[in-house]
């Protein structure tokens, strides 16, 4: 019996390892998710880059009102559900995350809860997709392989047949391959 129950496990896996794409391009593209995943230190610094873009897009004033209103303090792994704002989503997903000291104090355990916190808190709103930046290009001492591992692997945890598919947005071709990569080994080896 135990044996059958693993191996139902195991196919329910492979299902979900289907659910993710791994895809090239801007990540605010248009139409292209009901929602979307961002990172913010516990600082809630916007910044430049994608967060501010974000920030533009959703409505400055409106945004900042939010944060300030409602993530009295933030802690690293922790993720918050924003309102759209004047966004296209249905639900903007804010983690928070601390500055990086190469991996090797709570930061890969704090971007797993990120990564599981937010894909559970989409389901429960009944959020079919959702757009995920893939992060590791410009962390010199947290290699981008072992970003997508465990991105990949915190996805598959909780990834369940309540949301269609999870989209990781990659800036260029070699972040593209390093996800896939990682996709790949996980339908492999038949676990997460």
């Amino acid at each position: 019996m135990f044996e059958r129950i693993a191996e139902k496990l195991k196919l329910s896996k492979k299902v979900h390892i289907e659910k993710i794409r791994i895809e090239q391009g801007d990540i605010l593209g248009e139409g292209q998710s009901d929602s979307i995943l961002f990172f913010m230190y516990e600082n809630l610094k916007w910044g430049e880059g994608l967060n501010g873009r974000i920030r533009a897009m959703a409505g400055a004033d409106s945004v900042d009102q939010w944060v300030h209103n409602n993530v009295i303090t933030p802690n690293n792994g922790e993720v918050y559900i924003l309102p759209p704002f004047n966004s296209p989503y249905k639900a903007m997903f804010m983690a928070i995350l601390a500055e990086w000291d190469g991996g090797n104090g709570y930061e890969e355990r704090d971007l797993m809860n990120c990564y599981r916190g937010a894909i559970q808190k989409a389901q429960e709103l009944g959020i079919k997709n959702i757009i995920i930046p893939a992060m590791g290009r410009d962390k010199r001492d947290f290699p981008h392989i072992r970003f997508a591992r465990v991105a990949v692997k915190a996805i598959l945890e909780v990834l369940d047949e309540r949301m269609d598919f999870v989209t990781i947005s990659c800036i260029d071709h070699t972040m593209m391959r390093v996800y896939q990569e990682q996709v790949a080994k996980a339908a492999q080896k038949g676990k997460i």
